[in-house]
């Protein structure tokens, strides 16, 4: 890219030179010798400016819109790690019962939708660090109250051997809420 832009400039600069040539040398074109030395430079400056701002521009937002959809993928991804704990505890909420290895894949599971969230922060403050950080914490924080609701000690506990209905409501009632602020962020992403 930056080959073509030096090319570019070349190209121009040389068809000015060989135009001021042809223009001096034909009879039939009479220019006026007083012209001041700043319009010539003036009217390159302006062509300069005419054909590498549309470059700039485009590069500009096309990286911008990149950015922003790497982000979204990432934050649907995070959505999805934590959408295979609350598919676990659907599952063991409806075989009646649960046990210390589904509990130990709950733990495995969240340990790698931390490393998710964490791995999106990073990315939200190197991208936007200023606009995402409100969003940034509210994502957090929902993410947090979900994972303390769902490994709390009553559910980690050697009596909890069955996931109950009401523990059921409430863990889904924690996940809509994380669920709608990831979705919140996407929207809030798109918009900036």
């Amino acid at each position: 890219m930056k080959i073509l832009k030096y090319i570019i400039v070349v190209i121009i600069i040389g068809l000015s030179f060989i135009i001021g040539l042809i223009c001096r040398n034909i009879p039939i074109v009479t220019l006026n010798t007083e012209v001041k030395i700043f319009e010539p430079i003036n009217f390159i400056l302006t062509l300069l400016i005419g054909i590498s701002i549309p470059f700039f521009i485009k590069r500009w937002i096309e990286d911008n819109r990149q950015i922003k959809n790497f982000i979204i993928d990432e934050l649907k991804t995070t959505l999805r790690e934590v959408e295979i704990v609350k598919d676990k505890l659907k599952f063991c909420y409806v075989q009646k019962t649960i046990s210390p290895s589904d509990k130990q894949e709950i733990n495995v599971l969240f340990e790698q939708a931390d490393l998710k969230m964490n791995c999106l922060e990073e990315i939200l403050k190197e991208s936007f660090p200023k606009e995402t950080e409100n969003n940034r914490n509210e994502l957090k924080a929902e993410y947090i109250n979900y994972w303390k609701f769902t490994t709390n000690s009553e559910m980690m506990s050697s009596q909890f051997n069955s996931v109950s209905e009401s523990f059921y409501r409430t863990h889904n009632e924690g996940f809509s809420k994380y669920e709608s602020k990831v979705k919140l962020m996407i929207t809030r992403i798109h918009r900036l």
